[in-house]
């Protein structure tokens, strides 16, 4: 096989998320692999999605690609992890909506099952820095990765790409807060998915003000959590004609800027850095073989 590419890698740093209470599935959304560095020596998997997309529930379930090596196998595995309030690692601001649940235990168990797994976990390496945000245009092409109404590719086990542009400038904080705004189809069940600028074939360095012909050029700017309904009357003919209203999408998304991650960074480091209360990595996972 070839080796994958930067898109097809992208494609496999994000998961559907099956959220269960007592064992009843009452929702889904979008989560993605990343990479939290404690130390040289250690990092720590997590999957993160929105508070939202595992508010009320116990359990989460993502299937997860085995590895051949150093690539996916072609073949899956059911993973359930822990989701009650104690295992997961929420932002600390009410007001953000991300949380990042523990993957390193169901990795550990697959392993020792002679079944490792496979997945690309993304990490602060390609989050703009705080200074880099002031060189993005206006307007910049972007690219969500996630399960839309729950859509995905379950025969690849693979999730949906869709492209759009920035709707509100990278470069402004969109009402005052640490988001901005996409223009694209978003619809329940993408919450959760990351978005990034991706310019494959050149872009412009607006730091040097040089256009880098045929280069490309990945950053990971932010993570949809909802977008805004525009409410339509509407009526049925009956005797008494009632009224009713039809909430549609508007084709446009809120995104939390990537760079909130390090609150939850700093919640990853109170729990696993050297000294912290042993035994508090592990939830309650386990996989299905």
């Amino acid at each position: 096989m070839p080796e994958l590419t930067l898109a097809e890698r992208l494609t496999l740093t994000t998961t559907r998320i099956s959220a269960f209470r007592e064992r009843a599935q009452v929702g889904f959304g979008t989560g993605f692999f990343f990479n939290f560095k404690v130390s040289d020596e250690q990092l720590v998997p997590a999957i993160i999605t929105n508070k939202h997309v595992v508010d009320g529930c116990d359990q989460i379930t993502v299937v997860c690609h085995t590895a051949n090596g150093s690539e996916p196998s072609g073949k899956f595995i059911p993973c359930h992890l822990d989701a009650r309030p104690g295992a997961i690692l929420a932002h600390p601001d009410a007001d953000v909506d991300l949380c990042a649940i523990p993957f390193g235990p169901i990795l550990k168990q697959a392993e020792a099952n002679g079944t490792p797994l496979y997945y690309t976990g993304l990490d602060f390496g390609i989050v703009p820095k705080d200074d880099d945000w002031q060189y993005f245009d206006a307007l910049e092409e972007v690219i969500m990765i996630g399960c839309p109404r729950g859509i995905f590719d379950d025969f690849n086990n693979l999730p949906i790409t869709r492209r759009g542009n920035t709707a509100s400038s990278l470069t402004k904080l969109y009402g005052g807060k640490q988001e901005f705004m996409v223009d694209m189809a978003c619809f329940p069940g993408s919450s959760g998915s990351p978005i990034f600028v991706y310019d494959r074939n050149g872009y412009l360095d607006r730091k040097t003000n040089k256009y880098n012909i045929g280069a490309s050029r990945v950053q990971f700017v932010g993570i949809l959590y909802g977008g805004p309904l525009i409410t339509n009357d509407g009526k049925i003919v009956l005797q008494q004609y009632p009224k009713v209203e039809v909430s549609a999408m508007m084709h446009l998304g809120n995104a939390i800027r990537s760079s909130q991650l390090h609150g939850i960074e700093e919640q990853v480091l109170a729990r696993f850095s050297a000294g912290a209360p042993k035994g508090e990595d592990v939830g309650e996972v386990s996989f299905d073989t």
